[in-house]
């Protein structure tokens, strides 16, 4: 079996070589536009939030944080103190960040499938305030993905390993920590936006082999590459309702660009599982955004 996926991957891959050599242009022309997006939408946002979750860390924050604030979550998803920080983190810096923290982690392939937080600077900054130009929409369509993250893991609590053990940080000084967290961000970007100007190329073969109407063309490419996507849903020429619910939704499932980032940082992820849990959580992001705009 492995024999012949090996030889379809080749055979992709012999493909998107001579689409590199025969469009040459086209290919350079969405670099520079995938490397425009990365430099001076989300790397601003991607950068600050990633070095200061890391110093966080490293500044043993857990120590100082309020404890029936901690308690809250302990009892609310069945996890450790350790775990806990980690969920708020992920919060801050988004996916794949998340990935990062949880390596070596027992409840891994658990927690990983609600901290699957889009980094809500961007969302609402470059999304919200740049691209739809609506931070009120930005905000519904952030709490939808926020609740439904929370719902699973609510949902997923019995699956936790409970036993913590206490994760000792040397008492460094702050120029080792910053030093250590500034090399451990640009590790984490460099594999971010590798990931990103890779899939760049893979959307430049789709839009030249394919005719499909452009709502439905801009949101394949979110599923594959969230970035690109969210920036051609907003300027599509439809209500905006519709918009935040793509944008919802392609936020909400990671693309396929996202889960490849994820598995480069850390590759003890079950892809299938973490597959089928994207999925679920699409579904009830979309509940809780058609409930949300109901109401207001």
């Amino acid at each position: 079996m492995k024999k012949y996926i090996n030889i379809l991957l080749i055979i992709l891959f012999v493909i998107l070589e001579v689409f590199l050599l025969s469009n040459s242009k086209i290919v350079i022309y969405s670099f520079r536009k995938t490397l425009n997006i990365c430099l001076y939408n989300l790397m601003p946002t991607m950068f600050f939030s990633i070095i200061i979750s890391q110093i966080l860390i490293k500044l043993n924050i857990k120590n100082y944080i309020p404890n029936f604030i901690k308690n809250i979550f302990i009892k609310l998803f069945n996890i450790n103190q350790n775990d806990v920080i980690i969920f708020l983190l992920s919060i801050l810096s988004g996916y794949p960040n998340n990935g990062k923290m949880l390596i070596n982690n027992k409840n891994l392939n658990n927690i990983i499938l609600y901290t699957n937080f889009v980094n809500p600077i961007f969302l609402i900054c470059t999304v919200g305030g740049i691209y739809l130009k609506n931070i009120k929409l930005a905000l519904i369509i952030l709490i939808s993905h926020y609740i439904s993250n929370i719902i699973l893991g609510i949902i997923l609590r019995k699956n936790n390993i409970n036993d913590e053990k206490e994760i000792k940080n040397d008492n460094k000084s702050f120029l080792n920590i910053y030093n250590s967290s500034l090399k451990d961000t640009i590790y984490t970007l460099s594999i971010i936006f590798s990931n990103i100007l890779f899939f760049s190329i893979i959307i430049s073969l789709y839009t030249n082999i394919t005719n499909i109407n452009e709502p439905i063309n801009s949101v394949l490419i979110g599923l594959i590459e969230f970035s690109s996507g969210i920036y051609n849903i907003s300027i599509l020429n439809i209500n905006l309702f519709l918009k935040g619910l793509i944008i919802l939704i392609i936020i909400t499932f990671g693309s396929f660009s996202i889960h490849m980032q994820m598995i480069s940082i850390n590759d003890k992820i079950k892809y299938i599982k973490y597959l089928f849990y994207r999925i679920l959580n699409v579904f009830i992001s979309i509940i809780i955004y058609l409930v949300i705009t109901a109401i207001v």
